[in-house]
């Protein structure tokens, strides 16, 4: 594959990508100062999925903050709509252990947050046993969360937030299975896109290449001299340059390809020339020829029978100019005689 089309690749395979990656992230939304802030999160492998119109509670720390072991309880709810999500820091132990600890504790939910930068991971586990004794949703985001909401974590209840569900929310099991399917389909919609364009692209070319080409004659251009009458380029002339760049009169190079009754060959290299969609143009300009030849031949006759006409229009003219005089003689010497 050439540099041009793995880039091609490239762009049309990362922008497809993005899409598919910005539809699949969960949000952690949090009022602050009358704006709402909103920070970009991925749903874990595991676990149940939040509800589509997402889970509102409050948002605090656990201790100890990896919750790689048992936590501190949240409060006692004042009411059963009354919710509380665990903020724990993404380090320390698998991703599962710490959702259950939180789930142990007393926690609705838990949001995992990267401790060293933005950069988003896809929570798994191998652990099938603690997969399924987890009953709880949970998110993995950036470390903006902490940093940002360092204040309205340190109240009694923690920061009020809201968890919001991707646009559309694969299963455990269906998560990467669904990515992967996704990629191969685009994957080969793009081939076939690229392909159907190579195709085109690669017969618009061949018959451009092959194709003969009309040109005017110029003082100066590098053809000089027709090699089927041995005569050289004048101003004007109008040349026909076959598909290996060889130049003819028109009227030699159509005779030439109309003698070849097999492969149509150029006079001079012996390359094949490809006159498919051009015999017309040169039975055209045959018949053309053949009709001026005609006509001249009818001019040339119609000019013979206009000049004979004339001639003995002319020598009749002549004889009665030669009648009117010998009649005036005549007269003349009858009345000189008659004097």
């Amino acid at each position: 594959m050439s540099l041009r089309l793995q880039l091609l690749y490239f762009v049309v395979t990362t922008f497809f990508h993005k899409v598919a990656v910005a539809e699949a992230f969960g949000h952690v939304a949090y009022n602050d100062s009358s704006k709402c802030v909103v920070y970009k999160a991925l749903p874990a492998c595991f676990g149940p999925q939040l509800p589509a119109e997402g889970l509102t509670g409050y948002l605090m720390r656990a201790i100890p903050p990896n919750a790689c072991h048992t936590i501190e309880n949240p409060p006692a709810p004042r009411k059963a709509s009354e919710k509380y999500i665990a903020l724990i820091q993404g380090c320390g132990c698998s991703f599962a252990e710490k959702v259950l600890h939180a789930q142990r504790a007393g926690y609705q939910a838990a949001v995992v947050y990267n401790a060293d930068s933005e950069q988003l991971i896809t929570m798994t586990s191998d652990d099938k046993e603690i997969q399924q004794q987890i009953e709880i949703p949970s998110l993995f985001t950036g470390e903006s969360v902490s940093l940002h909401m360092e204040k309205a974590l340190q109240c009694e209840k923690g920061a009020y937030i809201r968890l919001l569900p991707p646009k559309y929310y694969f299963a455990p099991y269906q998560y990467n299975a669904k990515m992967l399917q996704d990629t191969r389909i685009m994957r080969g919609m793009f081939y076939i896109i690229i392909t159907a364009i190579s195709i085109m692209v690669g017969i618009r070319w061949c018959k451009k290449a092959h194709k003969i080409k009309l040109y005017t004659y110029k003082r100066g251009d590098k053809q000089e001299t027709c090699v089927i009458c041995m005569s050289e380029y004048k101003e004007g002339d109008l040349l026909k340059i076959l598909s290996c760049s060889h130049a003819y009169h028109c009227s030699c190079i159509d005779t030439w390809l109309h003698t070849q009754t097999g492969k149509k060959t150029c006079p001079f290299c012996k390359q094949p020339v490809n006159t498919n969609g051009q015999c017309e143009l040169l039975l055209g300009q045959a018949h053309e020829d053949v009709n001026e030849e005609e006509e001249e031949e009818e001019q040339g006759q119609e000019y013979d029978a206009f000049r004979e006409v004339y001639e003995e229009d002319e020598y009749e003219d002549g004889e009665q100019d030669n009648a009117s005089s010998v009649e005036g003689e005549c007269f003349g010497s009858l009345e000189n005689s008659t004097i």
